[in-house]
């Protein structure tokens, strides 16, 4: 079997050890934060142990809805979603929920801390939801879209969004503007860093912990309308790296074997591959 099929062909470099200049993004400052997210109304419940707050679910349209389990009238893209009790459930069509979107950012402290940043971070949560009748059936509502036919639908686009602030160490620098060009890509591209702050990264794995919960609102005309209210489990890690130029330890340019071409048989050659149990059974211990 060739080597370059399971991605070895790195073959160890007898040259002798010298620093290498490198281009690297060092980080300066990492968390992770485990959030769990709950609409709830803090003015009137007591926040449940652990919980973040957050809206209930909001339309995702580019167009009104409106019907007979909706609550005043044609509800607009960004507005929450109200029914009325005739909704007996809520349900998430299966393989819709995704993070979309994230928005980062990043300000000097407020304190003046030397070196530290103020990160501020937009996480929007989208997925399609069905309000159910008394049975499990889908109740159809009406999406308008200006210009266009109104036509009936029984997913609907929502999404939640979460804020989350912190403070992390981005490194010393002076606040001069700094102007990059690269010609790494074609066309080239070049960006203005005005203050010479840090870059962030931020990785994140959400999912709802269950299935929307059908909350009791009380709106500002004292009317009682319902809402879909998904709990969510957010993980995230957040960095603020610099691009700096690096002296690391190098043996030399790696080896790079010559393709090696499957001949004969390709059913002979796969089956004598070994079966990736591990692909399909993860090991249980890190």
């Amino acid at each position: 079997m060739q080597e370059n099929f399971e991605v070895k062909g790195m073959a160890p470099c007898p040259s002798p050890i010298s620093d290498e200049c490198i281009i690297a993004h060092r980080v300066y400052g990492k968390c992770r934060q485990q959030d769990c997210l709950r609409p709830f109304d803090s003015t009137v419940l007591t926040p449940p142990p652990g919980a973040i707050e957050i809206s209930s679910s909001r339309l995702g349209e580019v167009g009104t809805i409106s019907g007979s389990v909706i609550v005043g009238g044609p509800i607009a893209p960004g507005e929450i979603i109200a029914f009325n009790s005739s909704v007996a459930a809520v349900r998430i069509v299966p393989g819709s929920f995704r993070v979309s979107d994230i928005r980062v950012t990043i300000n000097p402290s407020a304190f003046g801390q030397d070196g530290f940043y103020d990160v501020t971070i937009v996480y929007t949560f989208t997925y399609l939801i069905n309000l159910l009748d008394a049975t499990g059936t889908p109740i159809p509502v009406t999406l308008t879209v200006t210009g266009e036919t109104p036509t009936s639908i029984t997913n609907i686009c929502a999404f939640t969004t979460y804020t989350k602030t912190l403070c992390l160490f981005g490194g010393e620098a002076s606040e001069q503007t700094i102007t990059t060009a690269n010609t790494l890509y074609s066309p080239q591209t070049s960006s203005v860093n005005f203050g010479n702050l840090p870059y962030a990264l931020v990785q994140a794995i959400a999912n709802p912990l269950q299935q929307p919960i059908i909350g009791v609102y009380e709106n500002g005309s004292g009317t009682i309308e319902y809402h879909a209210d998904v709990v969510i489990g957010l993980f995230t890690i957040i960095k603020l790296y610099r691009i700096v130029n690096m002296t690391v330890s190098s043996s030399g340019d790696c080896d790079i074997p010559e393709c090696e071409p499957i001949t004969g048989d390709p059913c002979e050659f796969f089956n004598s591959l070994p079966f990736p149990f591990e692909d399909f059974d993860p090991p249980t211990t890190l």
